[in-house]
């Protein structure tokens, strides 16, 4: 659907009613009209995340996060962030593997100064010599600072497991050597590649008229001059034939942690509903099978599961804590389950599972932010909406079958990656 102007690409889906425009610089916008709620998200998208870095960029996606808050055109360093909350709102940004995104949510009345706020923020940053070398110690402390807790070394540890060329492997902080080296050439360089408008997915959810936003829009964003993309493709991880297994001491511990991991398809991929599924069955509240087997029956203190909901090379775990000396029969017990999957995957848990699964994703969209999030999330990482749109449908149409089909194609008897962290 186009109108004479030429600007709107589409209207997505009757019922979603999100209106997607292309601006004259390339970047996409994309607002759905909400009257039900006085909140509005503005929300900027960046397809960069530390998975597109080299190995002397390592930390810059993340570093150049930093950066953006230490001063724009026209705003000195942290007065974006009194503007916003001076009107009540909030303002924050993200860095992961393979996005970064900026948020603001603000109050109806002040969507357009939010709107332009975030512009500047984004695609105006002075990235000045001085704050670049200020703030190399603050990410410096914030990479010791989550060395502190010794439970993110044992994610750290599964995925250098799991991933052996893949830049997944690699922690979105850096590494202390990478961020000392960095320049304000470096990361301008940065910017001016992974920035570039085209690339950019702007969403914006509230009580909002899509024609002024769309102005504004254009007014701001759509004045950028379109520059290419030199993006470093991610090499996919070769097929894993064996079992991999390392352990971790640390005196500070009293309990032990064990995480197992296995490689299962991505947000992409045909069979990804049925894992989501299988997610809410094994290991989501109370009635989940891992809870009621296996924490009530004490073999964890706590227990859960889940993905990391990446387009390739996505991983399922199963994620516990336990007593040092439980551990074999933790993981014993897990494996006994798993392996029996029609003694717990019936009709009837299934259909509960989508059910519950359907509710908890509305009650979470009730959130003007929350949806934004996943509006921006399949644009940027599944490149589609069609997961976001078809949601229900694609849930709802998973079966016994396609759950157990998960299992013996992917988990059951396949090779796994695991950390053991265990006290010294």
């Amino acid at each position: 659907m186009k109108t004479i102007l030429g600007v709107l690409i589409m209207v997505i889906g009757l019922s979603h009613g999100i209106m997607q425009y292309k601006l004259s610089s390339g970047a996409t916008l994309n607002v759905k009209q909400r009257s039900d709620t006085q909140a509005v998200a503005v929300q900027v998208w960046v397809d960069v995340g530390s998975s597109a870095e080299n190995m002397n960029q390592k930390g810059m996606a993340h570093f150049l996060e930093h950066m953006l808050f230490n001063g724009s055109e026209g705003y000195s360093q942290g007065e974006i962030d009194q503007i916003v909350e001076s009107m009540g709102g909030s303002i924050n940004a993200g860095t992961s593997k393979d996005f970064t995104y900026y948020h603001i949510t603000i109050a109806k009345p002040y969507w357009k100064e939010a709107l332009e706020l975030i512009y500047y923020l984004t695609q105006r940053p002075l990235l000045d010599k001085d704050s670049v070398e200020k703030e190399k110690p603050i990410v410096i402390e914030e990479i010791k600072r989550k060395d502190d807790d010794p439970r993110n070394k044992l994610w750290e540890e599964l995925e250098k497991q799991v991933y052996k060329i893949s830049p997944y492997r690699d922690p979105i902080l850096g590494f202390e050597n990478t961020v000392r080296a960095f320049t304000q050439e470096g990361l301008r360089e940065f910017f001016t590649n992974f920035y570039a408008p085209q690339v950019i997915n702007i969403v914006i959810v509230g009580d909002v008229n899509p024609e002024e936003v769309y102005e504004l829009a254009e007014k701001t964003f759509g004045k950028e001059e379109k520059r290419q993309v030199k993006k470093q493709k991610v090499k996919p991880e070769p097929e894993q034939l064996e079992n991999r297994s390392k352990t971790v001491r640390d005196s500070r511990l009293s309990n032990a942690y064990w995480v197992i991991a296995w490689r299962v398809p991505g947000i992409k991929e045909r069979e990804y509903p049925a894992l989501m599924v299988l997610d809410q069955i094994l290991g989501t509240g109370r009635t989940s099978i891992l809870f009621r087997e296996i924490r009530e029956k004490g073999f964890a203190s706590s227990i859960g599961c889940g993905d990391f909901s990446r387009p390739i090379d996505n991983i399922f775990y199963i994620f516990a804590s336990t007593s040092p000396e439980g551990v074999d029969s933790l993981k014993e017990e897990v494996f006994k389950l798993i392996n029996s999957p029609e003694s717990f995957i019936t009709d009837e848990v299934v259909e509960i599972a989508k059910q519950r699964l359907i509710n908890s994703k509305a009650f979470e969209h009730e959130r003007v932010q929350s949806e934004a999030f996943t509006i921006g999330y399949y644009l940027t990482v599944g490149k589609s909406l069609n997961p976001y749109l078809y949601f229900e449908n694609s849930i709802m149409a998973v079966s016994k079958e396609d759950i157990l089909e998960i299992l013996r194609k992917y988990i059951i008897a396949k090779p796994y990656s695991e950390v053991i962290l265990t006290p010294r």
